[in-house]
């Protein structure tokens, strides 16, 4: 997926984290990158997913979505999430861009804290056409 840079401005994107355990497990967080949040490219703006039920199938739909909070996945199935990022105020070279392929997601399995970057299956490209120096 590719969007224009827009210094300070948003953008939405939909991603799937599936459990492929045997377990069921609990998704605390998510970050849009591996590190700590402070020092992440791309700020999380808003987090949402859609309810996720074993009795019916797998909904993908951003106007049923609901704000982040944590969530059980059975095993072999999946949680359809929205991510809004900030766009970072950085100086930019002409066709230089920023990117991102996977997303840091906490769970609990077994009564167990874990952290795993789960790959999004596409990789998220903001590009500056022209550059930009920030005021």
């Amino acid at each position: 997926m590719r969007f224009a840079f827009n210094p300070g401005g948003q953008v939405t994107f939909g991603a799937s984290i599936r459990n492929p355990g045997p377990w069921p497990v609990t998704v605390t967080g998510v970050a849009g990158e591996g590190g700590p949040g402070d020092r992440l490219v791309f700020k999380i703006a808003r987090l949402a997913v859609n309810p996720v039920d074993e009795a019916t199938a797998v909904v993908f739909d951003p106007a049923a979505a609901a704000p982040f909070r944590s969530i059980r996945i059975a095993a072999g199935t999946e949680l359809p999430v929205f991510v809004t990022i900030t766009i970072p105020d950085v100086e930019m070279a002409p066709g230089s861009g920023l990117f991102f392929d996977d997303l840091s997601v906490d769970y609990e399995v077994l009564g167990l804290r874990r952290r795993q970057r789960v790959p999004m299956g596409f990789r998220l490209l903001v590009q500056s056409a022209n550059g930009y120096v920030p005021r």
